[in-house]
């Protein structure tokens, strides 16, 4: 997947650069210190992910930005607060992903490569946070939220996994699990949101994504 790295400070975001390039399936394709620099080196470059620095100046106003300029791109907000006020304000923004400011390396390399599978994931409490503020937008309608609050993060992983299709093998392959956790896991899910099957789950996942 092709980088761009944008953040004000340049040891920073050259660093990161360094680090990152030929880590996993990423290749850094170019960096930016501004939001008008960085949408000139998307256009320039065409990645499949920016990774924006939420230090850098106006850093919601850049992924506003990419939104509107380079809407087939993903981007992720970095060094971001884990509370439902600044994630929210981050995913309207545009924000496929977002790592915290306490994320390791690993966490990083790790939400990078699920925003390019067009993944995403986050702790129950922000996702609460999230669904909280998408019935305030769709003008107080309800959702059926019932056990949302009670899956593990690994739990949500797996509802998302589910509801793209894939299988409780492949499920396993990519977590780097067993089989026999991942249904353990599927036996819980399905106990806690009051469903019997995977079409229900997915069915569970558009509901809770509907505007």
């Amino acid at each position: 997947m092709d980088l761009v790295i944008i953040a004000a400070v340049r040891l920073y975001r050259e660093g990161l650069a360094d680090v990152l390039h030929g880590r996993g399936t990423i290749n850094v394709v170019g960096t930016a210190d501004s939001g008008d620099a960085g949408v000139a080196c998307v256009q320039r470059t065409r990645p499949d992910l920016v990774l924006v620095d939420t230090a850098t100046p106006g850093g919601l106003d850049v992924l506003r930005s990419l939104r509107t300029t380079a809407p087939q791109v993903r981007t992720v907000a970095l060094g971001v607060v884990e509370s439902g006020p600044d994630v929210l304000a981050c995913v309207e923004a545009g924000a496929a992903g977002y790592v915290p400011r306490e994320a390791s390396l690993e966490d990083l390399v790790a939400t990078l490569e699920r925003a390019g599978r067009g993944e995403a994931t986050c702790p129950p409490e922000i996702l609460a946070e999230l669904l909280r503020r998408v019935t305030e937008l769709a003008g107080g309608s309800t959702f059926a939220l019932s056990g949302s609050d009670l899956l593990t993060s690994r739990e949500l992983q797996i509802v998302q996994l589910i509801a793209n299709g894939l299988t409780n093998q492949e499920i396993a392959e990519r977590l780097a699990v067993a089989l026999s956790t991942v249904k353990n896991h599927i036996h819980n899910i399905f106990a806690k949101l009051q469903i019997s099957g995977r079409a229900e789950v997915a069915a569970w996942v558009r509901r809770q994504s509907a505007v």
